[in-house]
């Protein structure tokens, strides 16, 4: 699977919405599909934190600590910029992760409609909008789509 840059998993994540946990609780027992996409969108929020954290924390490298002119191994060395290496690690973690859910997801059937909107809303957040934006305008008009239907029983 290709990796995603920063920008592109930043701009997907705030384009669908997942269950929330009440939901998930709920239909969990009707549909395990529902719990791994739940964790996966606890996945997708903590890896914004992680992004919006090391941001913070190179621009205070930057500011501070002329992180853009050192060479990578002065980066390396500079005890102040360790914790930026444990936020990428962390991020990187979170990103294996996520792509394990998404690797058994393919192979789970969803049991319900309310499961079958939820690895869409997981399939939504992986593809980026301005790479195919008809396409993912469709896919969120489906997700609703599914989610309205679920909601009529």
């Amino acid at each position: 699977m290709a990796r995603l840059s920063r920008r592109k998993v930043v701009a997907a994540l705030g384009s669908v919405p997942l269950p929330s946990g009440k939901e998930v609780c709920a239909a969990a027992a009707a549909d395990p599909v529902l719990l791994l996409c739940a964790h996966y969108g606890e996945l997708a929020r903590r890896q914004e934190l992680l992004l919006r954290q090391w941001g913070d924390r190179e621009a205070w490298l930057g500011d501070n600590r002329d992180w853009f002119n050192l060479s990578k191994a002065e980066r390396r060395a500079l005890p102040e910029a360790q914790l930026l290496y444990a936020i990428d690690e962390e991020y990187d973690r979170c990103v294996r992760a996520g792509v394990r859910i998404v690797r058994r997801l393919r192979a789970l059937p969803a049991l319900t409609v309310d499961g079958a909107a939820a690895k869409l809303s997981v399939v939504a957040e992986v593809i980026d909008p301005e790479d195919y934006p008809g396409a993912h305008r469709i896919l969120l008009s489906t997700i609703e789509d599914l989610r309205v239907m679920g909601r009529k029983g």
